[in-house]
């Protein structure tokens, strides 16, 4: 009996599905059989493209109307092939040759041609626009005004390089138009100004420099895809131009920082040009010009939502250097930063000394770091990736500890009165902690007698940070929990 009516429920079962399904197969047909019909409709018409990379073709009134000449209509493969295109972020959104706004703008232009002047820095693009429509002549970009700025930051200083935009009609074609038959460059180019003033702190090459270029190739889709060996950096000044120790730490950074970027050797913008058929102009199919404030120090507003491209450049720098870049350590290590120069710790080893005879602390690695110049980018890295706990005075050395392991603590130091100097950084990273320790009174810092306690720029530039142990110790601890966390 049991065997029986198990037998009926099964077989009710598998009918009620049955049912349910018709039912339900009906009702679909009615209730969206239109919606279907017109969906597959737009995904398998004639009008519609899915290639995201072709443009939409031009209306056969149009073209003809605007043709160069009636047997050659104007085609969207000319368009494509002779004429120049662009799109740019940042400054003026409104007016797209405004002088004010050129210090903020980046921008990618394709089928550009590029001249120096000898006689300043100014630099001239030469802008194709077919000729036979000549009211495009001033819709498509104000001539006449600087249009980039090709340096991080404010304009100014006087090697500010700048660019202008010449717009040129053309007639495709017309077989005796002289820009017809160029010859362009076919991969990502970046025109750049590296150091402008000559800074070779590691952490702003790192932030201001090759983070820089990083976010700007993400920020155009044309270019995000892009793998390494396909972008070219170009830059106004080369390591060769820079004289002395300045030279090695030039070659050393940008070998180590820049294969993020370009697998190519960074060069000039200067051999490119000597390197050419006509030595003052230089065609690109890509070009990605004007840096304004592409960067990550001092820039908070502009960091806003650039979380995912921060841990990206960190993943692709560590990757670089055949480094995991999701690396947890098993173990803690404490690394205190012994700086010269600005902003350094006063007290280091009366606070390593303190840290070594704490009973909490026993057992725990602790080093003190004096100097990275006798180390490899990959040799600095790899160490990184063994501390958990970092202790570093704030500005340019701080940013190294970008790169600590997952799970890691970074306590930086401000100046006197200034808690948080680069919060705009810090404040957007999710693969570690950062604790700032805030410099509050003047007990805490030792200044040169020949400076005021209460001239902001002797603070911030001369200043030597006197940790106090109490203080110190409770953010370590703090740290300690922290590591022990998970992350969200």
């Amino acid at each position: 009996m049991m065997n029986t009516k198990a037998t009926r429920q099964i077989r009710f079962a598998l009918i009620l599905i049955i049912v349910i399904t018709l039912l339900l197969s009906y009702n679909g047909y009615n209730c969206f059989g239109n919606t279907t019909h017109i969906l597959s409709y737009q995904f398998n018409n004639d009008d519609t493209s899915d290639s995201g990379s072709s443009g939409i073709p031009l209306p056969a009134s149009f073209a003809s109307h605007y043709s160069g000449s009636k047997d050659v209509p104007l085609s969207s493969g000319a368009l494509n092939l002779f004429y120049s295109s662009f799109q740019c972020v940042g400054g003026n959104p409104g007016d797209m040759g405004t002088q004010g706004s050129w210090g903020d703008r980046q921008c990618i232009f394709h089928n550009v041609c590029v001249q120096g002047n000898e006689s300043s820095s100014l630099y001239i693009v030469d802008y194709f626009y077919p000729a036979s429509i000549s009211s495009l002549s001033s819709t498509i970009i104000r001539v006449n005004d600087t249009f980039l700025g090709l340096r991080h930051g404010l304009p100014g200083g006087d090697d500010a390089r700048k660019i202008q935009v010449r717009l040129v009609p053309m007639n495709h074609s017309d077989q005796t138009d002289p820009n017809r038959n160029l010859r362009y460059l076919d991969e990502t180019y970046l025109m750049y100004q590296i150091l402008p003033d000559k800074d070779m702190n590691f952490g702003h090459v790192i932030f201001d420099d090759a983070f820089g270029l990083y976010a700007i190739l993400r920020q155009f889709r044309a270019t995000r895809y892009n793998s390494p060996n396909k972008n070219h950096v170009l830059v106004f000044q080369s390591c060769e131009d820079f004289k002395g120790h300045l030279n090695e730490l030039c070659v050393k950074f940008t070998k180590g920082i820049f294969p993020t970027i370009t697998s190519h050797p960074v060069r000039s913008i200067n051999s490119l040009f000597d390197s050419s058929v006509n030595s003052n102009r230089i065609c690109f199919r890509e070009l990605v010009a004007g840096q304004g404030a592409s960067g990550a120090i001092g820039w908070g507003p502009k960091n806003f939502n650039r979380a995912q491209i921060f841990s990206d450049f960190r993943t692709d720098l560590l990757l670089t250097h055949r480094i995991n870049p999701n690396i947890i350590p098993k173990q803690h290590h404490i690394l205190l930063v012994n700086k010269n120069g600005r902003r350094r710790f006063h007290n280091l080893d009366e606070i390593y000394n303190k840290m070594l005879s704490t009973p909490r602390y026993a057992g725990i690695k602790i080093t003190i770091a004096d100097d990275f110049k006798n180390l490899t980018i990959t040799q600095q890295l790899e160490l990184f990736q063994t501390v958990t706990i970092a202790i570093s005075p704030c500005g340019g050395i701080s940013l190294l500890f970008f790169f600590l392991p997952r799970q890691s603590v970074l306590i930086v130091s401000g100046y006197p009165y200034m808690a948080r100097m680069e919060a705009q950084l810090w404040d957007y990273q999710t693969h570690l902690r950062v604790i700032h320790y805030p410099i509050q009174s003047n007990d805490e810092f030792v200044l040169p007698p020949q400076y005021k306690k209460d001239d902001g720029v002797a603070l911030r530039n001369h200043a030597d940070v006197i940790l106090q142990s109490e203080k110190l110790f409770a953010l370590i601890d703090k740290a300690f929990i922290t590591t022990a966390m998970r992350s969200s």
